[in-house]
């Protein structure tokens, strides 16, 4: 079902691009590539004619756009259970630890209902052995029975998130009492996480932190942005681990650690990049990608914050930003023990990081 919508625009509006001014305007539902298609496809009229996205406004334009409702789920919609496999980590009574692929939605939203990592869950819950228990009265205790299947913890349970395209550690509880206990360590910064990333050219410090704010971008809705008014506190912490030139080979073999493959072919880019080790302070939305594109060495395969499309980056045989949570390090909210996890680098990593 199609729904209408009809803008003046003001003179403070005028000259913007009209797609910038339809991502501003229409529902956050809509990204910027869904909404440049639908002008393509004609759904945009302009000065009575249809509209093409990069036309500039004008004072007094009306603009009449025509676009499909997105599905949306409602807050009693159930969600559903798939077999997705799973890389476990880690896994006891109380919570588990999964190591998610690239290219899996960490939580169901508009465009991705299903297919996620929180309908993988709730699979695993269901018919992993030792995974069906039931809620028995009110307990507060951080026992297994708190976790009940027909009332599944919100979002399954994930205790933080990645990107679609990030891959890595990600902590799950399977109480309500353990998803608080968790949950306030992560307030607390007392959940650490450190990451792997690729990035373009050389930095000059070996190690150094970024202390700059970031909100979301007041034209792009879907992107967030450096914001020095509005924007919320963000540390990043960074650490050189190798620098690498083009110019130093072709071909090496690197033998494996907790990090790496056990064997892999390194193959070198065609410019200068840098292998870090990122920790965060504070864990905003595309912290790390946002503080590294401000530094002027965005995260390798980022099409959103870096300087290349997606097909400069396919035909070097990469398809997604080069970003890993490698390790993950928390206090376990029952026996209190500290427990440290690693996952080794993926292999559209591997292949361009030494040993």
């Amino acid at each position: 079902m199609a729904r209408t919508y009809r803008f003046t625009i003001g003179s403070a509006e005028a000259g913007l691009r009209l797609d910038h001014y339809l991502v501003r305007r229409l529902p956050s539902d809509m990204s910027r590539r869904m909404i440049q298609r639908g002008v393509k496809q004609g759904r945009v009229i302009l000065r009575q004619r249809p509209a093409k996205p990069h036309d500039k406004l004008r004072a007094g334009d009306v603009i009449t756009a025509m676009f499909p409702e997105l599905r949306t789920q409602g807050g009693d919609t159930p969600l559903i259970p798939q077999e997705i496999p799973l890389r476990i980590v880690y896994e006891d009574d109380w919570l588990l630890v999964v190591n998610k692929p690239a290219g899996l939605v960490t939580h169901p939203a508009p465009g991705h209902w299903d297919g996620t990592l929180v309908n993988a869950i709730l699979w695993h819950l269901q018919n992993a052995e030792g995974s069906r228990y039931k809620a028995q009265g009110k307990s507060h205790s951080l026992q297994p029975s708190a976790l009940s299947l027909e009332q599944p913890l919100p979002r399954a349970g994930i205790v933080h998130r990645l990107d679609k395209d990030t891959s890595g550690l990600l902590l799950v509880a399977k109480t309500e009492q353990t998803h608080i206990a968790l949950s306030r360590q992560l307030k607390a910064r007392t959940i650490h996480r450190t990451y792997l990333a690729l990035v373009e050219g050389h930095l000059p410090l070996d190690e150094g932190t970024v202390n700059v704010p970031i909100g979301r971008h007041l034209i792009h809705r879907k992107e967030m942005t450096v914001r020095h008014l509005g924007g919320r506190q963000a540390v990043t912490h960074y650490r050189v681990i190798k620098r690498l030139d083009s110019a130093q080979g072709s071909r090496l073999k690197a033998q494996g650690n907790d990090l790496q493959p056990s064997a892999f072919s390194l193959e070198l880019l065609p410019f200068p990049y840098t292998l870090l080790e990122v920790t965060l302070d504070t864990g905003r939305t595309h912290q790390i990608r946002v503080h590294m594109a401000h530094l002027g060495h965005p995260v390798i395969g980022d099409t959103t914050y870096g300087n290349h499309p997606a097909s400069y980056w396919v035909a070097l045989g990469i398809t997604r930003q080069l970003l890993h949570a490698a390790k993950l390090s928390f206090e376990h909210p029952v026996h209190r023990r500290t427990v440290q996890l690693s996952a080794a680098i993926p292999e559209e990593m591997a292949r361009w990081v030494p040993s």
